[in-house]
């Protein structure tokens, strides 16, 4: 299999080089790549770890790139990542500060070769403060941040989500990050570069709790699912064991909401209105349950599980799950392009790059690098070219 060109969308045309490895750094690239990025993903000769570990992650951070392999542990692969600089816009790495140095890519050696560069630094701290050089991991920034501590039962532990959270929202912080930073450039800027770390991106998730503080009072802490102030904000298991979920954020949606209940009038306490919604609903199959809050334009959905989901009506009638095929893991759901763009074209790839399947048309289509020289890498491991692998023209 060679790769698949990339899809026209708003970012046909932008170049960027992946050469992050773990979740939040590639699924930056994966929302470039999503929507017309021509995004190409550095790889150890011997494959990324998500590939080489037949990952069930691979198809969400490989779709719609290219594979170059480069061996960053090399001085040479280390010159021909800084070479590939002056041929693109954007350059991805989530290395700390010192091994970015060790390596020679840091922002004053690649903006040497390309003053336009944008610089994504994907840390876990961000690039300056006492925990700069720290290793983490998004589930770390989900702690640090706060959200830990605000989810699950009030008697209970603090509870981590069982997705990476903290690796999804980075990803797309730090897409927003070369947006702007695309537009700086594109109205009278240079390059630069653009620091993004789970910690800054999370607390635009706790903030509300954060609003909500004020020296001196105990802090906000878990609410099993709901939120203060919402006075039915919950997941309900109904009649049939299947689940519900509900939000009331307006008075018209507790009052009759409550006549459904037959319970507790809108004046009374939220757990007495919790308490006659879960009452009710426990007495009535799912299917019927949403039918009577939607007749009467209450907010109301099934709590999906994967299965449920890929089934459900809207989700097909909108391809919002999507299938990508990749030789290690054979073929997966992943979500679709988001946000969407009615007037553009571009989609999720339908499958992942073989292991260093353009790394000859990158560096003799993008460098100009003579066929002997890439041979001549291949022989020394700097790269890896598969003998089958006919990569697109760039």
């Amino acid at each position: 299999m060679t790769s698949t060109e990339p899809a026209r969308g708003p970012l046909h045309g932008l170049r960027v080089v992946d050469a992050a490895s773990l979740y939040a750094g590639p699924f930056i690239s994966t929302v470039l790549a999503d929507h017309g990025a021509d995004v190409v993903k550095v790889e150890p000769p011997d494959g990324d770890a998500y590939r080489t570990g037949g990952s069930p992650l691979w198809p969400i951070l490989a779709r719609g790139k290219r594979s170059l392999t480069l061996d960053l542990r090399s001085e040479e692969g280390c010159d021909v990542l800084r070479a590939l600089a002056a041929h693109v816009d954007v350059i991805v790495v989530n290395l700390l500060p010192p091994m970015l140095e060790k390596r020679g890519l840091t922002w004053e050696r690649l903006s040497a070769v390309n003053p336009d560069l944008i610089l994504v630094c994907v840390t876990s701290f961000g690039l300056d403060g006492p925990n700069a050089e720290l290793p983490g991991s998004g589930t770390l920034g989900e702690a640090f941040s706060g959200l830990t501590h605000l989810t699950g039962r009030p008697d209970g532990k603090p509870t981590l989500a069982s997705v990476p959270v903290g690796d999804a929202v980075t990803g797309y912080v730090g897409a927003f990050g070369v947006l702007a930073a695309c537009h700086e450039r594109q109205t009278g800027g240079g390059g630069q570069v653009v620091d993004v770390n789970p910690v800054d991106s999370l607390l635009h998730l706790t903030g509300p709790a954060l609003a909500q503080w004020l020296p001196g009072v105990p802090p906000p802490s878990r609410l099993d699912g709901r939120l203060a102030g919402s006075p039915v904000r919950n997941t309900y298991r109904c009649r049939d064991d299947e689940w519900v979920a509900i939000s009331c954020s307006t008075p018209r949606h507790l009052s009759q909401l409550m006549e459904l209940a037959g319970g507790s009038e809108p004046e009374a306490a939220d757990g007495d209105h919790d308490a006659a919604v879960a009452s009710w609903i426990a007495g009535v199959d799912r299917e019927e349950v949403i039918r009577q809050l939607s007749e009467r334009r209450l907010p109301v959905v099934p709590v999906h599980d994967a299965q449920s989901l890929v089934k459900d009506p809207h989700v097909r009638a909108r391809q919002a799950v999507r299938s990508v095929t990749s030789a290690e893991v054979g073929e997966r759901f992943v979500a679709a392009p988001a946000p969407r763009f009615p007037q553009q074209t571009a989609t999720a790839a339908l499958r992942c790059p073989d292991l260093g399947a353009d790394t000859r048309t990158v560096l003799e289509g993008w460098l100009g690098l003579p066929p002997a020289e890439v041979d001549r890498l291949a022989d020394e491991g700097v790269i890896r070219q598969p003998d089958d692998a006919v990569a697109p023209s760039l």
